[in-house]
């Protein structure tokens, strides 16, 4: 009943890393084993210190020798991450220049910031969708995955924590959250991280000269729709043309076709004592063009069945 000297080399060092290698070999007794490992750090009498990480490694069940699915209780204390082999990475390497990686570093001014922030898009997701709280995937390949529960969740949580602390890509971000929960709900998550890294509608239109668009094409499309339904739900001709200011300068500064839908919108919502602004003939053509390429498409489409 002696714990492995391998326990007690980490617990003597208080730091370094466990690695178990070739995981999807283990059959399920010996994965059963590693269950109160892997939560609760504890291996016989002794405990890892916090300073130890515990990585795993796995090959698919079709390609590993002598595999098995990881069990889904095991599956589930995991933060799953596919391994793609970059050839120029490879090609490098080989030639005896391995890349150096960057561990990012996390800013402590951040962190209460970033939890909150973490907070607030998971309880929000999990309210609006209750039936993600925990879903045990249908079939058993998918089960040796990620998939979403209480404690997947609160891994999900603090991952977004220290990745938005750190100042992590959408990209890093989405395979961690994917990793967690699962494509599905993860995916949900961040799009739900979307909508609140939207800027208010009511700032936007407060000061629309200095107003700051969102870059990507979906995300400013709905914080232009956004601002057209705040004019919409309190309609008053100051913050009709401030709509319109934020719709030139979204044209001015990105695609224009994001702005046909708002613009269309918002013209329906002019009242008769609301003079047009100059402004609106810099999105005249925009829309125009679009109109006619909708007309295009669909005489295309007519012609076609005939």
């Amino acid at each position: 009943m002696a714990p492995p000297d391998w326990a007690v080399r980490l617990v003597r060092a208080g730091r370094g890393l466990l690695f178990l290698d070739e995981l999807s070999t283990a059959p399920p007794a010996v994965q059963a084993a590693l269950l109160r490992l892997v939560l609760e750090r504890r291996i016989g009498a002794l405990r890892l210190p916090p300073g130890v990480r515990i990585v795993a490694a796995a090959n698919p069940r079709a390609s590993a020798a002598d595999g098995w699915e990881l069990s889904p209780p095991l599956a589930n204390r995991f933060v799953h991450l596919q391994w793609t082999h970059d050839t120029e990475v490879v090609v490098r390497g080989l030639g005896g220049t391995w890349p150096r990686a960057t561990l990012p570093r996390l800013d402590p001014e951040k962190l209460p910031a970033a939890v909150a922030f973490a907070r607030r898009a998971v309880c929000g997701l999990l309210t609006a969708r209750p039936g993600l709280v925990h879903r045990l995937p249908s079939g058993e390949t998918r089960r040796g995955g990620p998939w979403p529960s209480p404690r997947s969740w609160e891994m999900t949580l603090h991952l977004i924590a220290f990745a938005t602390a750190a100042g992590s890509s959408r990209d890093v971000l989405s395979l961690l959250v994917r990793g967690t929960v699962g494509d599905g709900p993860g995916l949900e998550l961040l799009a739900s991280l979307d909508r609140m890294d939207l800027p208010d509608p009511e700032t936007l239109l407060a000061d629309p000269a200095g107003a700051v668009l969102p870059e990507r094409g979906d995300l400013r499309q709905a914080a232009l729709d956004g601002v057209v339904a705040a004019v919409r739900s309190r309609p008053e001709k100051w913050r009709w043309d401030a709509a319109w200011t934020l719709l030139v300068k979204a044209v001015e500064t990105g695609p224009p076709d994001v702005v046909v839908v708002p613009a269309t919108t918002l013209a329906a919502l002019r009242r008769e004592d609301w003079d047009v602004p100059a402004s609106i003939e810099r999105l005249a053509g925009v829309v125009s063009l679009s109109r006619r390429a909708d007309d295009a498409r669909s005489r295309t489409a007519a012609r076609a069945a005939r």
